[in-house]
């Protein structure tokens, strides 16, 4: 009458886990946030002079200044959307680089795929702890199939991807899937 419940579809270490999520760092798009910023203080600067009359009280001059302040926080928004809708994460079967804000798209490689795992980035980014993790698939290959790009803390990122490479298991858990 009591019979046993069937388990889950897979023995619970051989489901695919969310280890971590990486997002770009915000000064990999310091160049946008502060010309935004000077762009929309210069509006600024031009609205309050053209309202106390210092450079005439005319549409055009009303249209620049606005145009200016938006534009500013246009550039800032762009960046900080492109920043929050990059996402790099890692799982104890692959690694993702997911990007997009309407259309998101993923590129996936799985562990047992990975041939060099390379670290770089201008030696300004290296000294305030950010950089780029490169994968690349093949020895072979002149471009990387994934990057992490302007990441915090690219060699203990490195490290992490290094050592669920070294810990792949045989049979590989996600033999199953379907990798095209």
């Amino acid at each position: 009458m009591n019979e046993p419940s069937p388990g889950p579809p897979f023995p619970a270490d051989k489901r695919e886990r969310l280890v971590s999520i990486f997002y770009p760092k915000r000064a990999s798009f310091i160049f946008y946030y502060v010309f935004g910023t000077v762009v929309f203080i210069v509006g600024t600067g031009f609205m309050t002079v053209t309202s106390y009359g210092g450079l005439g009280r005319d549409l055009v001059s009303w249209l620049l200044s606005a145009g200016a302040m938006i534009f500013g926080i246009l550039l800032v928004s762009l960046a900080e959307s492109r920043r929050w809708f990059t996402l790099y994460i890692i799982t104890t079967w692959n690694v993702r680089v997911r990007k997009g804000v309407l259309s998101r798209k993923t590129k996936r490689v799985f562990y047992d795929e990975i041939a060099i795992l390379h670290c770089s980035g201008p030696p300004d980014e290296r000294k305030v702890g950010m950089g780029d993790v490169e994968i690349y698939t093949s020895k072979d290959d002149e471009k990387p199939a994934l990057v992490f790009d302007g990441v915090h803390n690219p060699d203990g990122v490195r490290e992490i991807i290094q050592r669920f490479i070294e810990s792949t298991p045989d049979p590989l858990p996600w033999a199953h899937l379907d990798r095209t």
